[in-house]
């Protein structure tokens, strides 16, 4: 289901909406900012036809979802359970990151899932997962995967936390729209195409 790339996804915190097949990187500063990304799968779970993947180091999981209840109508147990909600964690390579996106992406479109929502926490520097070169080849290859979905995908990064060449090469070079702090949708400057060597979209999808 290849989705209309004129359809607008809510954010959630805002009123502002972005066209399917956005990849694009959340700059934080504090815990409270990095809340509000929540509210994206958040609104997705309570939107008929829509599929949310949450994507982060597996000590993180426990914390994010809490964060995700915190204001849900319904129960987050039971959205996983029902196959609303999928939960992915680490791998140490970045061929297995991208098989395990793709094989979680095609299942949700083969249940009949209309738009997905990705919200990714990687976790630069973190055991189990590949190094910083093959981070950043990783997401640039994400800009495939976004293009043979009918999806929106959103990386978190916290300026505190990470190194310039983070924050700088896999941020605004590999996601071509950046938002500063949850307030600002800007087209980024600095951004660049995936090259042609890049391994192209996850498992299953030529485009």
């Amino acid at each position: 289901m290849a989705g209309d790339a004129r359809d607008g996804i809510e954010l959630g915190w805002s009123d502002a909406t972005v066209p399917l097949h956005t990849h694009a990187c959340f700059y934080y500063a504090d815990e409270q900012t990095l809340k509000v990304t929540l509210s994206f799968l958040r609104l997705g779970l309570e939107s008929e036809g829509d599929f949310n993947v949450l994507f982060a180091d597996r000590n993180r999981h426990e914390l994010l979802l809490g964060w995700l209840q915190d204001g849900l109508a319904g129960d987050v147990g039971k959205a996983r359970d029902a196959g609303k909600l999928a939960v992915i964690g680490a791998a140490p390579t970045r061929e297995e990151l991208l098989a395990g996106i793709g094989s979680t992406l095609e299942a949700a479109l083969t249940r009949g899932h209309r738009r997905i929502r990705f919200l990714g926490f990687i976790g630069w520097g973190e055991p189990g997962w590949p190094d910083e070169d093959e981070l950043l080849e990783f997401e640039s290859q994400v800009n495939a995967a976004v293009m043979a979905y009918p999806a929106v995908i959103i990386c978190t990064y916290g300026v505190p936390n990470l190194t310039g060449r983070q924050l700088v090469n896999g941020g605004l070079m590999t996601h071509p729209v950046v938002f500063l702090n949850g307030r600002t949708l800007t087209e980024s400057p600095l951004y660049l195409a995936p090259a042609i060597r890049t391994a192209g979209p996850p498992a299953g999808r030529s485009g």
